[in-house]
């Protein structure tokens, strides 16, 4: 996450999760924001470590190219 001076890029990195869907906002959110474990995750989201690895690759990818694009 950006630093909290700069703001710009705060509303930017707010925007592009806004644009996820929220199965794939949450588990972005959950494990590379706060930090979570994955087992914490999906515990957390009542789905398998296994959806949550694969939704988080998936939640990442979606960043990563509208970040780019």
């Amino acid at each position: 996450m950006p630093h909290t001076g700069d703001l710009q890029l705060a509303a930017d990195v707010s925007d592009l999760l806004d644009r996820l869907s929220p199965e794939h906002r949450a588990v972005l959110v959950l494990r590379d924001v706060e930090g979570l474990d994955e087992r914490t995750v999906s515990e957390l989201l009542q789905i398998s470590t296994g959806t949550v690895k694969s939704r988080l690759h998936r939640a990442r990818k979606s960043f990563r190219k509208a970040w780019q694009g």
